[in-house]
């Protein structure tokens, strides 16, 4: 089983969740596995690919806001 925490750019652990596990627990009606591996591919979820899985970033997902420009801004502080 891999580990739940890795390093994160500035060094601090990044709690990561399994992307079926994450999109359970965050819907009521979960959409597809294959419309939350596109958004993850395609930036809208936190994500990281390892070893052919994703994985959340939990502590970023919780953080965002879901606006773009507000995420981009509060990123930058």
């Amino acid at each position: 089983m891999p580990d739940n925490k890795a390093r994160g750019q500035r060094g601090r652990l990044e709690q990561l969740m399994p992307l079926h596990e994450w999109r359970q627990s965050r819907f009521t009606t979960p959409p597809s596995a294959a419309t939350v591996r596109r958004w993850c591919y395609q930036g809208h979820i936190p994500a990281k690919l390892i070893g052919g899985k994703w994985y959340v970033k939990v502590n970023q997902e919780l953080a965002s806001t879901g606006d773009e420009l507000v995420d981009q801004v509060l990123k930058a502080t």
